[in-house]
């Protein structure tokens, strides 16, 4: 079975590289802006399964839905974990090709450093099935905390240290 998994975070929507710089540009106080997920269905020839996250509003974000264009068949799943709303499609052959649109307008708050729970520290510090553990990424990751004081300042050297570094890549197959 195919998996077209779209599972992008809202977070990575503000965390754009500003080249030239040293630091991406952050902006303060509040942000507005038009988000838009489109995808064009690859060639379909079996079984093919795609997720898209839902924009919702929520404390620190207004969503207003401005289109949504599913010429297929979808539902709505919630994802008990997380508390996400998700599409679901179940493309098939005679589907391929075809454009799936949702066009949000947002207004996203600044959201300050909170102290969490340590029910979701435990959960979203522990170790990723995808995600590679090994003495290369350990000492990566300790070189880009040289000289932060505290838990923020390294949250944050590491979070730039990755920002810096990354690219929408589509190449290949099956990756958006």
């Amino acid at each position: 079975m195919i998996h077209f998994s779209l599972a992008l975070a809202f977070a990575l929507v503000g965390a754009v590289p500003v080249f030239g710089s040293d630091q991406p540009k952050i902006i303060t106080g509040s942000d507005e802006f038009e988000f838009v997920y489109r995808v064009k269905l690859p060639s379909i020839d079996g079984k093919a399964r795609l997720w898209m996250p839902l924009a919702r509003t929520d404390a620190f974000q207004n969503v207003r839905v401005d289109e949504v264009s599913i010429p297929i068949k979808w539902e709505k799943v919630h994802d008990r974990d997380y508390g996400n709303d998700i599409c679901v499609l179940n493309p098939r052959a005679e589907d391929s090709g075809k454009i799936i649109e949702l066009r949000y307008r947002v207004l996203r708050k600044e959201k300050s450093a909170y102290v969490a729970s340590e029910a979701n520290v435990a959960r979203y510090l522990r170790p990723e099935q995808l995600v590679p553990l090994n003495q290369t990424f350990k000492t990566i990751a300790e070189q880009a905390i040289i000289g932060k004081a505290d838990e923020i300042e390294r949250a944050k050297a590491l979070y730039y240290h990755v920002l810096g570094r990354m690219r929408y890549d589509k190449s290949g197959t099956g990756w958006g």
